[in-house]
């Protein structure tokens, strides 16, 4: 940092100042001065300009580049606002960008699970039809079967005493021809009467 020393037309200027004060006092007691007075005016003329003078050689040099360099570090610090204002917005919508994504993928594989499990459920559904109408069907294959079964041996217990039978009322024995033609004609009552 540049160290100021105090110039000797400044100090001079001062000196001249405090030497005027008398002056002034007087001045001050006469009351205001109702005329123009010339030395006055030029003597203030003269301090003033060497008081801008001093002001521009001492401190408009620094005070200039002070302020220079404040306002080169706003405008840098506004620079710097204003890219990570521009990185912090990039940011969000990459963000916003992978959560759509996510959000779209999500829906994806919800409805891929939906569709999967509606599938497994008509599996399922597929193949317990199909097994209870196996299941039907043996039922109704072994309820035929057991219906066969206890025709043939209604069957064969109804010939075999309807043989009998004939054989006892008759008193004589009955050959097959005449054993087939009664279990045909007991059958068919039979038949017609559950009917």
């Amino acid at each position: 940092m540049r160290r100021f020393s105090t110039p000797r037309p400044l100090v001079a200027a001062v000196a001249w100042l405090i030497g005027s004060l008398p002056a002034v006092a007087e001045a001050a007691e006469e009351g205001v001065p109702l005329s123009f007075k010339t030395d006055l005016a030029i003597w203030s003329l003269v301090v003033f300009v060497l008081f801008v003078f001093v002001l521009k050689k001492i401190a408009w040099g620094p005070l200039s580049a002070g302020l220079d360099a404040r306002e080169q570090r706003i405008r840098e610090d506004i620079a710097g606002a204003e890219s990570a204002r521009e990185r912090a917005e990039a940011m969000l919508a990459d963000h916003e960008a992978k959560l759509a994504g996510v959000q779209e993928e999500v829906k994806e594989i919800l409805a891929e699970a939906r569709g999967d499990a509606e599938h497994t459920k008509n599996e399922i559904m597929a193949a317990a039809q199909s097994e209870a109408e196996a299941t039907r069907d043996r039922a109704i294959g072994e309820i035929e079967r057991a219906r066969d079964q206890a025709l043939k041996e209604l069957f064969d217990q109804v010939s075999t005493q309807v043989a009998a039978a004939t054989e006892h009322v008759l008193g004589r024995s009955l050959d097959a021809a005449d054993q087939q033609r009664l279990i045909g004609e007991a059958l068919a009552e039979m038949t017609s009467e559950s009917n």
